[in-house]
């Protein structure tokens, strides 16, 4: 069953990313490390992120610019933190320990709230937090 829920996400975020849905906002981000989103394994690299806030079920596509690698994760929303509403600048936001980093949070920027992501429980040392700042895809 799960196999089938996830081939489904994967059918769903494809028919999204060619659909290029007007309620999607598309981010670039530079990610110097690899990382899970959800349940996947990520590399270091360059990567389009894609905010879908269309329907019930709101989730997040991150997907790697050279391998097409994607990864489709669910979000629940916050409050947006201070500092990064005073910047203005989209971020994402890795939870790492132990060698090991996990997307936690993302803010698109502008009117919305935050976005929150499952991430593991830290079992190899001191927590960490790293931020990313993402760049806003201009359509053609």
């Amino acid at each position: 069953m799960k196999c089938l829920t996830m081939q489904s996400m994967m059918a769903a975020a494809i028919v999204v990313l060619a659909a290029g849905s007007a309620s999607a906002q598309a981010l670039k981000a530079e990610i110097p490390f690899p990382f899970a989103a959800g349940s996947s394994m990520m590399m270091a690299g360059t990567y389009h992120v894609q905010v879908d806030r269309s329907g019930h079920e709101r989730f997040v596509i991150i997907q790697n610019a050279a391998t097409n690698k994607a990864a489709i994760v669910t979000i629940t929303t916050t409050d947006v933190p201070m500092a990064w509403k005073a910047s203005g600048n989209p971020v994402l936001q890795f939870q790492c320990a132990g060698g090991h980093c996990a997307l936690r949070q993302l803010w698109s920027g502008g009117d919305g709230g935050a976005y929150n992501f499952r991430t593991p429980k830290s079992v190899h040392g001191d927590m960490q937090v790293a931020e990313i700042r993402m760049s806003i895809v201009k359509a053609d």
